[in-house]
């Protein structure tokens, strides 16, 4: 039987693909020259959510695994994984977070010539390094997981992530 926690950091993972594929299908089509307009509502939602994925992926679940997967990974199989992880975090953290705060303009003033064309040539850079970095995770560093968590430190992680996350969806919702 699947650990919980990697069965959630697998889903998480499957949901952040999915809505990275929906915005970088969205994003060649347009082009550099198809800025969207404000009154672009389809495009605005994906914006938003954007926003509340990058939010959750990058705050929530970079940390959780950070500070409580990282050292169970190195103890247990490899420590040189998860710091090669771990970098990969401190490049996309402030690639999303300059992200969100160009999404949160553009939803709440529309985009100009200079704005779209930045935030067109950020997120494909986010797009690629955030899918390489799942794919890591998903062929490696979760498998490897899940071969040596325990059910009683699945049970305390899975309540641990589940709470982080619940915590995060009151806090955006507020």
């Amino acid at each position: 039987m699947n650990p919980t926690i990697v069965t959630s950091l697998h889903d998480d993972h499957i949901a952040t693909l999915s809505l990275l594929e929906c915005l970088e299908n969205d994003l060649k089509r347009r082009g550099l020259s198809g800025m969207p307009a404000f009154e672009d509502f389809a495009f605005q939602n994906l914006l938003s959510d954007l926003i509340l994925l990058l939010e959750s992926e990058v705050k929530e679940h970079f940390m959780f695994e950070e500070e409580y997967l990282f050292p169970l990974f190195a103890q247990h199989i490899n420590p040189g994984i998860p710091i090669m992880l771990k970098e990969e975090h401190d490049i996309i953290r402030p690639l999303a977070e300059i992200t969100v705060l160009r999404a949160r303009v553009a939803l709440e003033h529309g985009f100009d010539d200079e704005l779209w064309k930045i935030f067109h040539d950020e997120c494909f850079e986010l797009i690629e390094r955030e899918v390489f970095h799942i794919q890591k995770e998903e062929m490696g560093f979760l498998p490897n997981l899940e071969s040596f968590i325990k059910p009683s430190e699945d049970s305390d992680l899975s309540a641990k992530y589940a709470e982080l996350k619940k915590r995060t969806c009151l806090e955006t919702t507020n």
